[in-house]
């Protein structure tokens, strides 16, 4: 290689090397950028991560093992026995026929064999009177029970994640409105300033007191909307399952307004009563516990059942004996079949048993009765707070125009000399009030309808 292809070489390198290092920043920029996420996105996240809802799942897997448990009763089941061990050898006796003197040839005591047994027994249930039937069918009522729960906590995840959406974007928003009540205080400071060094009669030194002592109020209520956004946000970024290293933005800056139309609350109630989750949950769960109460009665009556039973044996060093009436433990094979009946009696223990699986079943109907009487109050609560809430947000707003208006004119006047500094502070107080009551408020509102969606079990990702 010459002189003048090793310069190429080397200022090809330099210009990669350059282009490389204008791209470095852009591109780490690039991957440390912050996920924009929409609400639907975090209910997502937390709908696939959730502990809760994986444990829920797990509780189904168990009510469908019950089932599978309960209906292979009806099923034929089969025992089988192994057995083997010593046995001492022997042949059948020899009898002289001139003199009636058994001759043995058993052999010496000291011949040990070896014996195999193995028998099965295949056992049909005929009738139960509902022992396996019942169990069966509260199984089945409890598969569905599980979905139900399941449901019920998707929707809890699902208002969780709403509330501390809400809860952070309505954090945000206080951090921006005490941003806007400093700059007024600043201005009304600055102008107070102005007039002091003038040595004008319109203001004296006690306003700027009164001055620092709003910016310290509003400094204080920043502090704890700056705190309060933290703690929601990382509250957040747990529930959907970041890991805490990871960022993210909200795509929305502020809360929905309250502008969503209400239909009467007789159809929520109506709707509640139909589609929540609980009321399900608790309906399958008395259909459940009113079938084990049953299968509990049925345990007091027989059992009546077929069995085909069926043995084999085999000792070497024996010789087979085979007589009708003589049975060769050793040395035998045979195969049966018969009916028979089993009922278990004692003295309280199932009559104990049948009064506490009733007792169960009562508990469960009354935790229905419970249900169905508490659900339309609750669904009354928060649709009556939804209600209040939206109306007390728009009031609200239009308070802080107007006292957004009322700041304006304020300054006008104070300029003029025709204003007093107590008026830029009356004016920025009810601001600040106003805004922070109106923000409360739409914080409220938003929390009612998700209340709302899942007190009628009808959970939507909509804010």
């Amino acid at each position: 290689m010459n002189f003048k292809d090793a310069a190429k070489g080397s200022l090809s390198s330099l210009i990669l090397c350059f282009f490389i290092a204008l791209l470095s920043p852009a591109i780490s920029n690039a991957a440390e950028k912050p996920r924009v996420l929409t609400l639907d996105d975090l209910i997502q996240m937390a709908l696939e991560t959730s502990p809760k809802l994986r444990m829920a799942e797990q509780d189904i897997l168990a009510a469908k093992s019950e089932y599978k448990e309960a209906k292979g009763g009806e099923l034929p089941q089969i025992d089988i026995l192994g057995s083997t061990g010593p046995t001492q050898d022997a042949r059948f006796p020899t009898v002289n026929l001139k003199t009636g003197q058994i001759m043995s040839n058993d052999g010496s005591t000291w011949d040990i064999g070896i014996f195999g047994d193995l028998d099965a027994f295949l056992t049909q249930p005929i009738y139960t009177f509902g022992k396996i039937s019942n169990r069966k069918d509260a199984a089945r009522y409890g598969v569905e029970a599980s979905k139900a729960a399941r449901t019920a906590q998707r929707n809890k995840v699902v208002l969780e994640v709403k509330r501390l959406y809400f809860a952070y974007l309505i954090a945000e928003q206080g951090r921006h409105a005490a941003g806007d009540a400093s700059g007024y205080i600043n201005d009304a400071a600055n102008r107070i300033q102005r007039l002091l060094d003038l040595k004008s009669p319109n203001v004296n030194s006690s306003d700027l007191y009164r001055v620092q002592a709003y910016q310290g109020e509003v400094k204080a209520f920043a502090a704890k909307a700056e705190s309060g956004a933290r703690v929601a946000y990382a509250a957040l970024k747990a529930e959907v399952g970041l890991p805490q290293e990871a960022q993210f933005q909200l795509k929305a800056k502020e809360l929905p307004e309250g502008t969503t139309k209400l239909a009467p609350v007789e159809l929520y109630i109506q709707r509640a009563l139909s589609n929540r989750p609980e009321l399900k949950e608790v309906k399958n769960g008395v259909a459940a516990k009113e079938k084990l109460a049953k299968a509990a009665q049925a345990d007091l009556y027989p059992t009546i059942f077929a069995v085909v039973a069926a043995s084999v044996a085999g000792a070497p060093g024996r010789q087979e004996f085979d007589n009708t009436y003589i049975y060769d433990q050793f040395n035998h094979s045979y195969a049966d079949f018969f009916a028979g009946v089993n009922w278990h009696v004692d003295f309280g223990i199932g009559t104990g048993k049948r009064d506490k699986a009733r007792a169960e079943y009562q508990k469960m109907l009354n935790e229905r009765d419970y249900a169905r009487r508490n659900i339309p109050v609750e669904v009354e609560k928060y649709y009556e707070d939804a209600v209040e809430a939206g109306k007390a947000s728009k009031d609200y707003q239009e308070a802080a125009v107007g006292a957004r208006r009322w700041i304006v004119a304020a300054f006008s006047n104070f300029d003029l000399g025709i204003g007093t500094a107590r008026d830029m502070f009356d004016a920025i107080d009810r601001y600040g009030k106003n805004q922070g009551n109106y923000l409360e408020s739409l914080y409220k509102y938003n929390l009612a309808l998700a209340n709302l969606d899942c007190a009628i079990g009808e959970m939507t990702t909509k804010p």
